[in-house]
């Protein structure tokens, strides 16, 4: 495991070409190791060897890599060149291209997503057994890349086993933890050993898997990813990281176009249209109230990718936690922001049918009765099940129904599970919004 993004090194001064012949030319940074706030974080696929900074590793790379070493390239400006991530390019970076490639078996490096500050890891590649955290976001990004076949232990709470209707792989794995966010080395140790597992894959908290050195040291890689990105463009790069790992990069791209061609349709509808304010909760209410969501929160993200201006401002609300914050029934700090929409993003028995749409609203609302959007008939709950694209549909279609039906959002839905999502889900007579007229009464 190599650190980078957040150990960062003393920066680049100058940059020294080390010239004994054009074959043998070494560019060098100056001092040892790597600029690491000078990487290039844009990159749609994050590897090192990706020289270009596209969506993948072919001639182009080994080419602009020749031409760094020869001198007609920077490599200041294309910083993933460096593809065996030494502080150098010299030809050794381009047999290390040149063995991807022809796939064949070699140790790549590339960026980790992690909330405590991005790094770059080495992993064994290609990874053809793993490993991974079974919370349901994780294990809906891993079958939208295709690579839940190559997947052989999960970890989850007895409480939250994944939805068989969702998960029908996953949900038939015994559980190697007590929870979605830790890994036990003794309960994966079988797994790993009878299945030749070679790398474990979590998402970006940095306090999930906090034993992950204990995994590098029985030679088990850590890949760290973000999987509910709203951003396509980000998105796109986890998706690209997944499917250049394990090998799957049609599967990969081929749901990542699809989620910029659907983000790049609603942004073209809404343009010069008058956008709405909204704001969401999401979760299970607890006594100290609703969850509020703002911040980081990707659930925001979602309202706005939906077209919202969202309408919480994070310089007012009282507590400033770093995703939202809570809302009891005698509190009043909500009342002091004007949204016209208020959409509850929830989890739980969309796809398999069983949600009780009366008990659902009920719970759902239950501290948000007295704002105005309630009032006004404008409060909703939506699926918080599926995919991000498909919850930023749904709620485009309840903010703006003059331009997404609900058929719409509906078709959507299932042209994402008949296409791209690689389990058989039936939709038939499914819902996935719960509008007040459906409750009341």
């Amino acid at each position: 495991m190599v650190n980078m993004l957040n150990k960062i090194k003393a920066l680049i001064v100058a940059v020294i070409v080390v010239a004994v012949s054009v074959v043998g030319a070494v560019i060098y940074l100056a001092g040892s190791g790597h600029d690491d706030d000078n990487h290039d974080t844009d990159a749609a696929l994050k590897v090192y060897g990706n020289a270009n900074g596209d969506h993948t590793i072919d001639s182009s790379d080994l080419d602009l890599i020749s031409g760094i070493i020869a001198g007609d390239a920077s490599f200041d400006e294309h910083p993933l060149a460096d593809a065996n991530y030494d502080g150098a390019i010299t030809q050794a970076d381009a047999d290390l291209v040149q063995k991807i490639m022809n796939k064949e078996n070699c140790t790549v490096y590339h960026i980790n997503t992690c909330t405590a500050g991005d790094y770059v890891a080495s992993t064994k590649w290609p990874v053809k057994s793993a490993i991974a955290t079974g919370a349901a976001n994780g294990l809906l990004f891993l079958t939208m890349a295709g690579v839940k076949d190559m997947i052989h232990g999960i970890s989850y709470t007895s409480t939250s086993k994944p939805d068989p209707t969702l998960f029908p792989t996953f949900s038939a794995m015994p559980s190697l933890s007590t929870s979605s966010t830790e890994m036990g080395i003794e309960a994966s140790t079988p797994i790993i050993k009878q299945y030749k597992v070679t790398a474990l894959i979590t998402d970006k908290t940095a306090s999930t898997v906090q034993n992950e050195q204990e995994f590098e040291n029985i030679g088990v890689d850590v890949i760290r990813i973000a999987p509910a990105m709203v951003d396509p463009n980000e998105s796109r790069s986890q998706l690209l990281m997944i499917g250049f790992l394990f090998g799957t990069e049609t599967q990969a791209m081929q749901v990542a176009e699809w989620q910029t061609n659907l983000q790049n349709y609603i942004d073209s509808k809404l343009e010069g249209v008058s956008k709405v304010t909204a704001i969401t909760s999401n979760g299970n209410h607890k006594d100290n109230g609703a969850w509020i969501s703002a911040g980081t929160s990707d659930y925001k993200d979602v309202l706005l990718a939906a077209g919202a201006i969202y309408g919480i401002s994070d310089d007012t609300r009282p507590n400033k936690f770093g995703s939202g914050d809570y809302f009891a029934g005698g509190g009043t700090w909500l009342y002091n922001y004007d949204f016209e929409y208020l959409i509850s993003i929830r989890t739980g028995g969309w796809y398999s049918g069983t949600v009780d749409a009366t008990a659902k609203y009920t719970e759902s609302m239950q501290f948000l009765t007295h704002t105005e959007a309630y009032e006004n008939g404008k409060a909703y709950v939506v699926v918080g099940d599926g995919p991000i694209p498909i919850r930023i549909a749904y709620c485009a279609a309840v903010m703006y129904p003059e331009i997404f039906s609900m058929h719409w959002a509906n078709s959507i839905n299932q042209e994402f599970f008949e296409k791209y999502y690689g389990e058989q889900v039936d939709l038939t007579g499914r819902f996935f919004v719960i509008s007040p007229d459906m409750v009341s009464g």
